[in-house]
């Protein structure tokens, strides 16, 4: 197990007087710290007074720290935390392109939370480059289920455009045949072209069944 980091005597008088010191004294003596040595500390912090300083903290500020923070260790004043905190912590993570970040954080939620939060951020692009690494595609494809077709086949374009068609067969096939077949309603022949062989292995072959014409005609070389 890796050693903890030590803690520098303004942070061990920080955790000694968190209890009594006032939230207005708290904030900028965190800040002071910095966002790494505030990662470093958070952990050793009681879960109570850990949610009140981070709801008191710079949205930035937290995106900067949680880089350096497993969201494992604070996950009790983590989950505590309203969605529209998540959200906005988020929102900042895909502006600073630490999708990665974005994504061990998000896969602590419920697929609730995870739906409320893909709906906030309204990008499908970044939404994908945070699925890239989830690990739990379960939780996505749990999160995505009522979302409109619309809105998935947006998002499989997306995929495609980045050179990620993994993510979204990974994300479709674990869909119902029929919302499948409703969202390849969505895409660009092109697109349908180039899903259709993995999904339909994926279905075992049952897919082409809930097909409209116009889609069994544009795939129907493709079997």
């Amino acid at each position: 197990m890796a050693k903890k980091p030590d803690l520098s005597i303004a942070m061990r008088l920080l955790l000694a007087a968190q209890g009594a010191a006032p939230l207005a004294l708290k904030v900028p003596v965190v800040l002071q710290l910095g966002p790494q040595r505030a990662a470093q500390l958070a952990p050793h912090m009681a879960a109570a007074q850990l949610r009140e300083l981070i709801v008191a903290l710079p949205i930035e500020f937290l995106a900067q720290a949680v880089v350096h923070l497993d969201p494992r260790r604070i996950l009790e004043a983590y989950l505590s935390l309203p969605d529209s905190l998540h959200l906005e912590v988020a929102r900042q993570l895909c502006v600073d392109r630490e999708f990665a970040t974005a994504a061990r954080y998000a896969e602590c939620l419920s697929a609730k939370q995870v739906k409320v939060l893909i709906f906030g951020l309204n990008s499908p692009e970044n939404v994908l480059q945070i699925a890239r690494h989830i690990r739990d595609m379960d939780l996505i494809v749990q999160a995505l289920r009522t979302f409109s077709s619309g809105y998935l086949g947006k998002l499989t374009e997306a995929a495609i455009a980045d050179g990620n068609p993994a993510v979204a067969v990974r994300v479709l096939s674990g869909l119902p045949l029929q919302r499948q077949a409703d969202v390849c309603e969505e895409l660009r022949n092109t697109t349908l072209k180039l899903l259709y062989p993995e999904l339909l292995r994926a279905s075992n072959n049952a897919l082409g069944t809930h097909f409209s014409l116009r889609l069994k005609e544009a795939t129907d070389t493709l079997g």
